[in-house]
């Protein structure tokens, strides 16, 4: 029977046939059809390259950890690094047979602005060619054709954004680059054969193989392909391969036909074999029994009960394929609830907790996506939070499910039971600003709304006697100054609050003596006891400082509470899993009426059911501790895992994982997470149950995760829909050997390197300091470098080949100094990257050249994200260079974020009058407003909330806007969604609508005012169009505008009458 793997990248030369599958180069013989495996790398290799003689296949590697230029000989053999970059690179073909073409942002300031390379075979250092933008090039005698933008169609499926594929030709070499075609799809692969190009575009909706003629004439189809793209396409001149669907796929040119290349992939898919993963690494969720003393816990999808420290492990349910999820004892213990997907929806299981009984299955109830469940104390009864927000009541005797409420705004952060299982507390919003918390009396089948709402009211907790709720809230206006510019802001705002039930029930707070009697313990059954009447203004604040308060519980007479530190934005980013905790957790003693600290450096906490104990996070670890007291520093570090540290040792489960089980159901969990979450119900008129069958049928084809991250950003694609994304997970472990950068540029010089320039940057900086700026080196351009850590340099041996593994390393260089004809030694440091310098030297460069050029009559501001980042940028230069007459505004390669209204709504203030003063000068009013005009800059990488600030700008009427037209990328979304292996597939769930275009900026982008290009020929000369255009306009602005001036003449004179 036939094999067939994940194949992709192909590249031809005559019969040979070279792909990627498993991430390793195949050599496969079309005429005698033997496959031989080429490579087995640590790392995944793409963009192979055959030679124009058919000797030596060049490839993209990752072998030492950085994307990098290999080459190998196409018979197969050792492979050796060309390129020391330590950027993204990729391999686009060859200039000659000594010469591989790639593609690299090396020296850019930004990520996404790439250039074209060129690297002998010899190893000798890469010559750029200078074009200022290209990821694929393809060349005859006269011509050269660059891609511009050419990436994946694929992965946003009839993309007609800003950064849509373009093909630009110079017909003769003379730099003068053209627009080849102009149509509405997205092009890529573009390939010279003979007086025609050849192209991938998906202007008919499907991309296919298309050509034209030099002058973008006589467009014709040559494929037509219904279901898949044509993907990463490559030439020999005489056939096209590409991959389609997982299958390669050749077009002749000569014969016009077009065939599926039929290969019998014999391999032991190494990557799909069984293996067992840490169960701590990936742990989920967690929950105690009643009597705390089992715990069940999913991890990895997997379902386990335990006892706490000790006694055998069970892995319930199916042992692959299946996610479960949220798992929880009943009050018997005896029985775990658990969520499944196991039927392909997400459905209800009841287990025995040893699995000794048979499962019953609630596949008839619609539970939505749960995100919480919670047991009632008291009956068989479970309250379960989902996706749609809202709160479902479960009667596990009956099977009977009700919705409680829903909450239309946000989703509802708490739930509680009442100690007698009578009542259920909650949040629930109100509008999008403010929320509330309710009681939901069971009996009467009635809501209560028990606060009244400053802004947010949410995660309410039942003290276990009965007499109390407590909850936080977000209604401390407390404001704080900032300490940079004139601004307050409200940094905690929130504090934990209590109310009393009863109306009889005295506040906490208020001790009164009393004579202590002998108190037999109360035997009957709790009830609580709930006056409606008068509630709300039974709310009491805990005496404790406002913070960012995350969690909140109750025990017997604490109250504990976690909250985070006031911390910066710009480091770690929401993405950063590594992240330390350093949450603080205390409680307030009701009876001392008094903080105390309970733990430091926690994620998070939960409760156990009767609220005796608390399960801590630690990050790496999880303790199971005493609500009565705080444990102790012994306790804390005794790393046994045991009664008295509390410590959980989940690795006691054997996690075991078979990959194609796993994908098949993670392929299945992103696919209803599009479906559940997407912005609009009808996935904008996509027939989304056709699209999951379309490519489920190549799950068993993949062999690793680097394919099925593939099919999945193929899968999503189909949405033709912004940030539709894919990334992390459970990839093969690669060695990480990442170079060390000296923050400089250099040439090829008799004695070693020459330095042509020294990156600068920001010299005073704690986190990135530029190398050669350390104080003392005298290090300057001109000099010669010449050893690196006593190796020497030579024309195959590079300061950037020397310093593989050094990143953040202390490295000696021996530095020749011409003009004194004298070498020294100095010690540097080197950095892991030097883009943050390139860029801050780009932005410098920017705005001394404007000052300049306009006689410091405009100001310049960068802004390269709509983050913390872009936000402190703004900031940084807005508060020195808003005083000129004038100012550009430039987000070109805007990332995009959240912070677009809060920039525009100061670039919109206007500047009224100033205040005098006698020995401090004038300072106008609003103090921190624009002086006059102001131009904005644009360009194609300006996207998501980059798209929403340039459309903005022009629509309230701020200046006008150049460039190119944005990205088009306007649906935002909201990671929180993790599958079993830690991959992250983001739901587009945020669509932006305006007043004058609806919902058109997406996948299309904003129209520029006056449309301004960056060409190769402008680039060579080192000349910015776009900025000088703006600089031009907002003079003539300046000129035909009457600025706020003041004229500080007929002072008031308040000289006395007589």
């Amino acid at each position: 029977m036939k094999k067939s793997g994940y194949y992709r990248f192909p590249t031809i030369h005559k019969n040979n046939l070279v792909f990627v599958c498993e991430d390793d180069l195949w050599l496969y013989n079309i005429k005698d059809k033997s496959l031989s495996r080429l490579t087995s790398n640590h790392g995944p290799v793409s963009c192979p390259r055959i030679s124009p003689d058919g000797k030596h296949i060049a490839f993209t590697g990752t072998e030492d950890g950085d994307m990098e230029v290999y080459i190998m000989p196409l018979l197969g053999g050792e492979s050796r690094r060309l390129t020391y970059f330590g950027s993204h690179v990729k391999v686009v073909g060859w200039k000659n047979n000594k010469e591989v073409l790639f593609s690299s942002n090396y020296g850019m300031p930004f990520q996404r602005m790439s250039d074209i390379y060129s690297v002998n075979i010899n190893g000798s250092f890469p010559s750029c060619l200078s074009f200022g933008m290209g990821n694929d090039i393809a060349k005859d005698n006269t011509s050269i054709i660059l891609g511009k933008n050419t990436a994946d169609p694929a992965r946003w499926k009839r993309y007609r954004g800003g950064t849509a594929g373009e093909i630009w030709i110079d017909l003769k070499g003379k730099n003068d680059f053209k627009k080849l075609l102009d149509i509405k799809g997205n092009l890529a692969s573009p390939m010279l054969i003979g007086k025609k190009i050849f192209f991938i575009s998906d202007h008919e909706g499907i991309s296919n193989i298309y050509s034209c003629t030099k002058l973008g004439k006589e467009i014709e189809k040559h494929t037509n392909h219904k279901n898949y793209y044509a993907r990463n396409a490559s030439t020999d001149g005489s056939t096209i391969v590409y991959h389609s669907g997982a299958d390669i796929w050749k077009y002749d040119i000569k014969s016009s036909s077009n065939d599926i290349i039929d290969i019998d992939f014999r391999s032991p898919m190494i990557q799909k074999s069984r293996k067992y993963v840490s169960a701590q690494n990936y742990l989920e969720s967690y929950s105690l029994d009643s009597q705390n003393k089992m715990l069940s816990y999913t991890s990895r999808g997997k379902f386990f009960t335990m006892g706490n420290w000790d006694g055998p492990v069970f892995q319930l349910g199916k042992k692959h394929g299946v996610r479960y999820r949220l798992p929880q004892f009943f009050k018997n213990n005896e029985k775990v609830l658990v969520f499944s997907d196991k039927n392909g929806e997400d459905q209800i299981e009841i287990h025995h907790f040893n699995g000794t009984k048979k499962i019953k299955t609630l596949n008839q109830l619609n539970v939505g996506r749960p995100y919480d469940v919670k047991i009632s104390p008291k009956e068989d009864n479970a309250l379960i939070l989902n996706h749609k927000h809202e709160l479902l009541l479960l009667n596990l005797k009956t099977n009977e499910l009700k919705k409680l409420d829903q909450s239309k705004h946000s989703p509802i952060n708490g739930v509680d039971w009442s100690p007698d299982g009578k009542y259920i507390a909650y949040d629930c919003s109100l509008n999008r600003r403010s929320s509330v918390i309710k009681i939901y009396d069971i009996k009467k089948n009635k809501r209560h709304t028990v606060t009244d709402p400053i802004l947010s009211d949410f995660q309410p907790v039942f003290d276990p006697s009965g007499k109390y709720l407590t909850f936080l809230s977000g209604r401390v206006f407390n404001p704080v100054y900032d300490n940079l510019q004139f601004d307050l802001g409200f940094p905690s705002g929130i504090k934990p609050y209590i109310l009393t039930l009863s109306a009889d029930t005295p506040s906490p707070f208020l001790k009164e003596f009393e004579h202590k009697k002998e108190v037999k313990k109360d035997t009957k059954k709790l009830v609580v006891k709930i006056d409606f009447k008068g509630i709300k203004n039974r709310i009491i604040s805990i005496p404790v400082p406002e913070r960012r308060y995350q969690e909140i519980g109750f025990s017997e007479n604490k109250i504990f509470y976690s909250f985070g530190p006031i911390k910066g934005s710009l480091s770690p980013g929401w993405y950063d899993i590594h992240n330390n905790p350093q949450n603080s957790l205390k409680y307030f003693d009701l009876l001392e009426l008094k903080e105390n600290d309970y733990s430091f450096g926690i994620s998070d906490f939960s409760q156990s059911r009767d609220k005796t104990k608390l399960l801590v996070d630690f990050g790496e670890r999880v303790r199971l501790l005493d609500a009565k007291t705080a444990p102790s520093k012994d306790i804390l570090s005794n790393e046994q895992a045991n009664k008295t540290s509390g410590l959980i040792n989940f690795e006691r489960a054997k996690v075991e994982i078979i990959p194609t089980h796993e994908w098949r159901q993670m392929y299945a969990e992103a696919w209803r997470l599009q479906r559940d979450y997407f912005w609009v119900k009808n996935m904008s008129g996509i027939n989304w149950k056709k699209i999951f069958s379309r490519y489920e049928k190549l799950i068993d084809r993949v062999g690793t995760k680097s394919e099925f991250s593939d099919l999945t950003w193929e899968m999503q694609g189909e949405l033709g829909t912004s940030h539709a994304y894919e990334f992390g997970g459970d990839y093969k472990p690669t060695r990480s050997y990442r170079l060390g950068h000296l923050g400089a540029d250099y040439k090829l010089h008799s004695k070693g390197y020459e330095i042509t320039n020294i990156i600068k940057g920001d010299t005073w900086t704690d986190s990135l300091q530029p190398p050669l700026f350390r104080p003392g080196l005298k290090i300057e351009k001109g000099m010669v470098i010449t050893h690196i850590d006593g190796n020497k340099l030579s024309k195959t041996y590079s300061p950037n080949h020397a310093l593989v593994n050094k990143s953040s390393s202390e490295v000696v260089l021996k530095i020749f100094n011409p003009i004194k004809n004298k070498s020294e030694s100095a010690n540097v440091k080197t950095i892991i990257s030097d883009q943050n310098l390139r860029y801050r030297d780009w932005v410098e460069n920017n705005r001394q050249y404007v000052h300049k050029k306009t006689k410091n009559k405009v100001g310049y501001i960068h802004i390269p994200d709509m983050g913390p980042e872009g936000f402190a940028e703004f900031h940084r230069y807005f508060l020195t260079e808003l005083d000129y007459d004038g100012l550009v505004i430039d987000v070109r390669f805007n990332g995009g974020g959240h912070v677009s209204p809060l920039i525009l709504s100061k670039l919109a203030r206007k500047r009224i009058g100033y205040d005098l003063t006698r020995w401090m000068g004038d300072e106008p009013y609003p103090g921190e407003s624009v002086a006059g005009p102001m131009i904005a800059i644009t360009n194609e990488n300006a996207g998501s909330d980059g798209d929403i600030f340039s459309h903005s700008f022009k629509l309230m009427g701020l200046g006008k806007l150049i460039g190119k037209r944005t990205w088009g990328g306007v649906i935002g979304i909201w990671p929180r969604n993790a599958l079993v292996d830690g991959t992250l597939t983001t739901q587009p769930e945020f669509s932006f609508w305006f007043k004058d275009v609806g919902w058109k900026v997406e996948n299309y982008g904003t129209d520029v005012d006056v449309e301004v290009n960056n060409l190769p020929k402008e680039y060579k000369k080192n000349i910015d169009t776009q900025l000088d255009k703006a600089v031009d306009m907002v003079l003539k602005d300046i000129k035909n505008t009457k600025l706020v001036k003041p004229n500080f003449r007929n002072k008031p004179n308040l000289k006395l009458p007589y």
